[in-house]
């Protein structure tokens, strides 16, 4: 009797298409989608669930196949040190710096390094020269040249391997993770003077750069609030980093998404970086810079999440201070002020015209930071949770001592429910007529177990028109969907 050699059954057999369609069935929800609503940490995007990488770790066939999958989802992490090879960049590694600082001849010629990195090390080189004339600025350790080498040298080997392996057009998401970088007081409004502005150049130049190679659909940053500032070019308030009243705000989250069914191609698509056309820094606080991550896709989808705002329960200045976060730069940006400078130059711009979802996560926020008016009227949705996410590896906040110090939970819990009733409020006075049908359809508010009563219980109905019986119905736990009705039926 014949034997079938055991090969001739082997999965190695199978064609690549099918393989893949194997693989497909080993994917999950990555962890930047999973784990969004709990309360931020560094490793809020890791997972232990990972296997696609077991996959690809059992041959370079399986590798091959499995990559473009593993990659629809990437991750860029900045980090605090650099690797040995970025020390060898002929443009701002130490020996090349030491070089331009002494006004020598680089060793080497420059290659294999964009046009803008040259520019930009040679605009802080210039800088720093001015500096060290008049105030004694050391090279060594400087916070220009930290800053430049962390977001250049990062993603330009992320993009060499995504071009190595023809990955670019299969990156549909890609999370940027920073670990803290800012270790002095912050301005709250970065001048490009300052060496704070260089952080906001290079961001400025990251995203271009980014943008100039993919084009994915949605870009997330996990990072430390006062690195959120500089890699949003957002002009955000504080007092510092070390401000204890937010201790608890170790790293925020940003998330931007475009929708699905109306994606255009990046317009920086293919193009190399112009650094000198930058518009980097915020004209106005608060304010967004005019090529900020925020500003250059249509993005229609935005995600925010905080953290906790407890520790700041325990001070005397409940009132008086506000997170340092960019939700303010965000709903101001989207009314712009008409102020001008001596030449007639606007002071601000308008981004997020596309903006249609709105998400807001945090840990009992104060009320008199979440005023939306700005926001509700380009709005088709509202998502909020404003205590910790009820999920199985939600937040132990409250039942943590320590953590809740001197906090008064009744002020919290005071605080949530004053959104809300803040938002009926606002929600009553967008009168719906034949001039004025407001674009919000969706209210989801997410913290309904937490409450004893309705978030919307003060009706919002009761300020419509006759005959709308019920405009804003409570179709399922925590989610409200406003009745579709004619544009006509109201006259003005």
């Amino acid at each position: 009797m014949a034997h079938t050699p055991r090969s001739a059954s082997s999965i190695a057999l199978l064609p690549e298409e099918v393989l893949l369609q194997i693989f497909t069935y080993l994917d999950s929800e990555p962890p930047s989608l999973r784990n969004l609503r709990e309360e931020p940490s560094i490793q809020l995007f890791s997972s232990e669930i990972r296997p696609l990488k077991h996959v690809a770790s059992v041959s370079r066939q399986w590798r091959r196949v499995v990559l473009p999958l593993l990659f629809i989802y990437a991750r860029l992490r900045l980090g605090a040190l650099s690797p040995p090879q970025w020390l060898h960049c002929r443009v701002c590694g130490p020996v090349a710096l030491s070089c331009r600082s002494n006004g020598l001849d680089l060793p080497l010629p420059e290659t294999n390094v964009d046009q803008y990195h040259r520019d930009i090390v040679e605009d802080a080189m210039a800088y720093f020269k001015k500096e060290e004339h008049e105030s004694g600025l050391q090279l060594s350790g400087n916070i220009m040249f930290s800053w430049v080498p962390q977001l250049y040298h990062g993603l330009s080997d992320f993009l060499r391997f995504a071009n190595a392996n023809d990955l670019e057009s299969k990156i549909e998401s890609l999370i940027v993770v920073t670990e803290p970088t800012l270790s002095s007081e912050f301005d709250r409004f970065p001048q490009a003077e300052t060496d704070r502005g260089w952080r906001y150049r290079c961001s400025a130049a990251f995203w271009a750069h980014l943008l100039s190679a993919l084009d994915p659909k949605r870009i997330a940053i996990l990072a430390p609030s006062m690195d959120m500032a500089c890699l949003t070019n957002c002009a955000i308030g504080t007092r510092g980093p070390r401000d204890w009243a937010f201790g608890d705000m170790d790293f925020h989250v940003l998330d931007l998404r475009l929708d699905a069914v109306s994606i255009c191609p990046s317009p920086l698509l293919g193009k190399p970086v112009e650094y000198s056309t930058l518009d980097h820094t915020p004209r106005r606080f608060p304010g967004i810079a005019g090529t900020s991550v925020l500003s250059l896709r249509p993005w229609t989808q935005i995600t925010i999440n905080e953290g906790s705002f407890l520790a700041a329960y325990s001070t005397d200045e409940l009132g008086e201070r506000g997170p340092p976060s960019v939700i303010f730069s965000i709903k101001d940006s989207l009314t712009p002020r008409s102020t001008y400078t001596a030449n007639v130059q606007r002071l601000s711009h308008t981004p997020l015209p596309s903006l249609r979802k709105f998400s807001y996560i945090a840990i009992f926020p104060f009320s008199r930071n979440l005023d939306l008016r700005d926001l509700l009227p380009q709005l088709e949705e509202l998502d909020l949770q404003l205590a910790p996410a009820l999920s199985p590896h939600g937040s132990s906040i409250l039942s943590d001592p320590q953590r809740r110090g001197e906090a008064d939970l009744l002020d919290c819990w005071t605080e949530l429910e004053a959104v809300y009733e803040q938002l009926a409020a606002q929600l009553a006075r967008s009168r719906i007529t034949e001039k004025d049908l407001p674009y919000l359809k969706r209210v989801v508010c997410r913290d309904m177990s937490y409450m004893r009563r309705d978030p919307l219980g003060r009706d919002p109905d009761n300020v419509f028109t006759p005959p709308f019986p019920r405009v804003w119905p409570l179709i399922e736990s925590g989610a409200y969907v406003r009745f579709m009705m004619n544009a006509n039926v109201l006259p003005e």
